[in-house]
């Protein structure tokens, strides 16, 4: 699936917005990536494309030692923020491509909702040199099912005439991005035992939040300034003809595999 690169590079000018609008992931999801990873509390964590410290958190607030990997300054600035009072988080401003990280270092890495910025087509070999042996890889993606609800359809709608088919995050493209990972790791050699988990989530929000959460996205970022405004306008007029607190569905798609 084609992924517009300079679409990754938008995040650092609306951190504050991103960190304000994006959900994070549910505690579920995390206790299975520890459950399956095995790791212990001496063990370390690589974060990809962190953004906000989202994924950090909860495994800082469980001891492990964390080091988050951004090519954003000023995403990194909030997480840092956020993760401040726990002594075993590192950050590092790098694409994974570029980042110079030592081999047999980790014993797990993370990437919520960043992965597919990753396109080098070494990027399953450079995960499995830095990871420890028998390390694991978990990657995950959220996107609401446009089936959901009435909302979330008619929202959907209205992103594909703004952005193109199924664009998040009323739309299951990341869906697609995930099974095609789940693909690429069961026919690797450097990893086995590939799992692939959904988890089911409700979350509530009012109008505005919704709406930031929607130009929280990449590709809304690189829309032209009459398309953005647009988008603006036709979207609160959606909004309006529902009532608060909206229910919004998500889905969250994990995929592991253990290092062979």
């Amino acid at each position: 699936m084609d992924i517009n690169q300079r679409e990754a590079r938008t995040f650092g000018k609306i951190s504050a917005l991103y960190e304000e609008a994006r959900p994070g992931y549910p505690t579920q999801l995390i206790s299975d990536i520890v459950h399956f990873s095995e790791i212990s509390q001496a063990d370390s964590v690589l974060d990809i494309g962190c953004g906000s410290g989202q994924v950090m958190l909860p495994f800082a607030l469980r001891g492990y030692q964390v080091t988050g990997l951004d090519v954003s300054c000023e995403m990194i600035e909030i997480a840092r923020k956020k993760c401040s009072s726990f002594s075993r988080v590192n950050f590092k401003t790098a694409t994974f491509e570029d980042a110079e990280l030592v081999d047999d270092s980790f014993n797990l890495i993370t990437s919520g909702m960043a992965w597919h910025w990753v396109t080098a087509s070494d990027r399953y070999k450079k995960a499995s040199t830095i990871l420890k042996d028998n390390g694991t890889v978990a990657l995950f993606w959220s996107y609401q099912p446009r089936e959901s609800s009435q909302l979330v359809g008619e929202v959907g709608k209205l992103l594909d005439s703004y952005g193109g088919p199924n664009r998040g995050p009323a739309g299951g493209r990341v869906n697609e991005i995930a099974q095609e990972v789940f693909q690429e790791l069961c026919v690797s050699r450097l990893f086995q035992n590939v799992q692939r988990q959904e988890y089911d989530e409700t979350i509530q929000m009012d109008a505005s939040c919704y709406r930031n959460l929607v130009f929280s996205y990449g590709w809304v970022q690189g829309l032209s300034l009459e398309n953005q405004q647009g988008l603006d306008r036709d979207l609160t007029r959606l909004l309006s003809q529902h009532l608060e607190p909206l229910l919004i569905s998500y889905k969250h798609v994990l995929v592991m595999a253990r290092k062979t």
